[in-house]
């Protein structure tokens, strides 16, 4: 490349445009070019990282192709077509666009009927339309005048575009594996937020995010993994006989209900309650699950559940659903069918969220049962309601001769507590006058839900208390709800310490925000375990002593770590005493090393210990 000035003017152009054109996608994607110039104020280094990244794969289209307006048009087109399709995501989902959403192409697919209905057709034909015949009239003139090339590049300025261009990227994408980069990304304010990816993307801007979020779609093998180091570990088991024998003839039926955002809400002793919203949940309460997450990420929760896996093995901001799980995976419905139960999931919203539709079938369910499963469904607010979950439950359970395993996710109180979610209420809230007065509104809202899926809850147990079949019924809550960004709500009300996002708490903050209500009961007489919190990923063993059921091979690696570390999230871990921990005690190293290699094995080795591990 000689260095005239026009080729410098050429490339000071670009980069000018490409500060305006990083604007106007935050503008679109957030839709309020008010907050998108006070983003670039308040995080002046993160928008100028995504003005680079643009730039960046500028600089390397055209270490590539040695064509200027090539390269700029095909940065266009990236850059904008990324940030189109989040709109639409974030629109439809309540989510942006993440790096592993390109491994699920087919669900595209499935959600375009969907999309259909709520874009403006005609807006976006007409843009399309504009965007191809600007692009189709660059192209026509390039063929029919051949103008000079604007910039000619030598082969060594060309591999220092590329050169450049790939550091500065890699800086984003690999930023846990270069030395000092995340510390260091940290001090100008740029940091990952997976546990809220919402606000991730509109601190750190569309790109930068985007690429930050790409390390988590990489999983390295743990030291140590190989066949024989694997086969040791299983040699060194022992299998553990059920802990209850019940008499029974048949084997029970065993139901999961995995309750949206269900929490005990009268935790937060600042706030007022007309009656008690969960009197049933709060009568058969058999101790607290320790969460993975906080206001979302309800299918990381399932994932610990049916796998007995851990989230704490896998890179931060991981979606298992989503990233993982592409082939048959051993777990608790794969097992429990093995052993002549009917395994049925059950979710009144589309099969494709959270890739539910592919992952059932290589976990084991026989049976989805999805929005589309349910005949003129009983509605709640703007989702089908708690009782009807119940209600197909019990239908479930009736139509079987074989024992049931259902796990069931409920929807009617998904985030959304507008005031005006439900036409009336029949709870009363309060809150002290820190508390700003509209987030009453949303606390009567969300309380609304809580009260509804209680006596769902209870209508479940009613129903089965007088069944003749024995039944088992496994009752929690997901996650706590999000109310207010950067839990400003909880803040306000002097439940977690304030301050911005987690800086300011404390480990007893984060066992407020991560425990639910955990309820395990029976028909049968089995008695009901001590728990006092456990995590999800250590419910399965408790479930099939109370069932007595034989267990895998592989349940005696979890209990084992749950012996010594009964809560273990990467917030949080708790061990045996009941005391909080922010890291790993040595004396579980060695265990957590077993566990975390067998994790691999089963999830994305070769499966050496498969056959041995889920043996019925």
């Amino acid at each position: 490349m000689r260095f005239n000035y026009k080729g410098v003017l050429l490339m000071l152009g670009a980069l000018l445009y490409f500060y305006f054109l990083v604007g106007g996608i935050e503008t679109f994607l957030n839709g309020n070019p008010d907050a998108t110039a006070a983003w670039k104020t308040d995080q002046k280094e993160a928008f100028y990282f995504n003005i680079l990244i643009v730039f960046s794969l500028f600089l390397l289209l055209m270490g590539i192709f040695n064509r200027y307006m090539v390269s700029f048009i095909l940065t266009n087109i990236v850059v904008v077509l990324l940030a189109v399709i989040s709109y639409y995501k974030f629109s439809f989902l309540g989510e942006y666009l993440y790096p592993w959403d390109m491994l699920l192409y087919n669900n595209i697919f499935n959600l375009l009927p969907n999309l259909y209905k709520e874009i403006d057709s005609a807006k976006l034909l007409g843009g399309a339309a504009i965007v191809i015949a600007i692009i189709s009239g660059i192209v026509a003139y390039a063929f029919i005048k051949k103008p000079k090339r604007l910039i000619r590049l030598n082969p060594w300025i060309r591999i220092a575009f590329i050169g450049a261009a790939a550091a500065f990227l890699s800086i984003f994408i690999f930023y846990r594996s270069i030395p000092n980069v995340e510390a260091s990304l940290k001090e100008v304010g740029v940091t990952n937020l997976t546990f809220d990816q919402i606000r991730n993307y509109k601190t750190n801007g569309f790109l930068v995010t985007f690429l930050l979020n790409m390390q988590s779609a990489i999983v390295l093998s743990p030291s140590g993994y190989n066949e024989k180091n694997i086969n040791e570990i299983v040699d060194d088991l022992e299998r553990v006989p059920p802990k209850v024998k019940p008499d029974l003839e048949k084997k029970p039926n065993i139901i999961f209900v995995m309750s949206e955002s269900f929490w005990d809400p009268t935790s937060m002793e600042n706030l007022t309650f007309g009656t008690d919203p969960v009197p049933n949940v709060r009568e058969h309460q058999t101790g607290k699950i320790l969460s993975p997450t906080f206001g979302g990420g309800t299918s990381n929760v399932e994932f610990e559940v049916l796998t007995g896996f851990s989230n704490m093995f896998l890179p931060p901001g991981s979606v298992p659903y989503q990233q993982y799980i592409k082939d048959e995976l051993p777990s608790m419905p794969r097992y429990l069918a093995d052993m002549g139960y009917q395994t049925t999931a059950i979710h009144p919203y589309p099969k494709w969220f959270w890739n539910r539709e592919e992952v059932y079938k290589h976990i084991g369910f026989d049976k989805f049962i999805d929005i589309d499963g349910f005949t003129d469904p009983l509605y709640k607010g703007p989702f089908v309601s708690d009782e009807q979950v119940t209600n197909t439950i019990i239908d479930q359970t009736e139509q079987s001769e074989d024992p049931v395993f259902a796990y069931a996710i409920t929807m009617q109180n998904h985030t959304g507590y507008n005031e005006d979610k439900y036409p009336e209420y029949t709870v009363e809230t309060g809150v002290p006058e820190t508390v700003d007065p509209v987030f009453n509104l949303l606390l009567r809202s969300y309380t609304q839900g809580v009260s509804d899926a209680d006596k769902a809850f209870k209508q479940l147990i009613d129903y089965y208390e007088n069944a003749e079949e024995p039944t088992l019924v496994v009752f929690f809550g997901d996650h706590l709800p999000a109310i207010g960004q950067d839990y400003k709500f909880y803040k306000q009300a002097d439940f977690v310490a304030r301050g911005p996002g987690e800086e300011n708490w404390d480990l007893e903050d984060y066992q407020d925000t991560r425990t639910t209500p955990l309820v395990i009961w029976n028909n049968y007489g089995a008695p009901t375990p001590e728990i006092e919190t456990v995590s999800t990923s250590f419910l399965g063993p408790t479930v099939f002593d109370m069932a007595g059921i034989q267990k895998p091979l592989y349940y005696s690696i979890l209990e084992q770590f749950s012996e010594q570390m009964p809560g273990y999230t990467r917030d949080l871990k708790i061990d045996a005493e009941g005391n909080l921990l922010n890291v790993t005690p040595d004396a579980v190293e060695r265990i957590k090393q077993d566990y975390q290699l067998i994790q691999y094995d089963l999830l994305f080795g070769k499966q050496y210990s498969r056959d041995a591990l889920f043996k019925p």
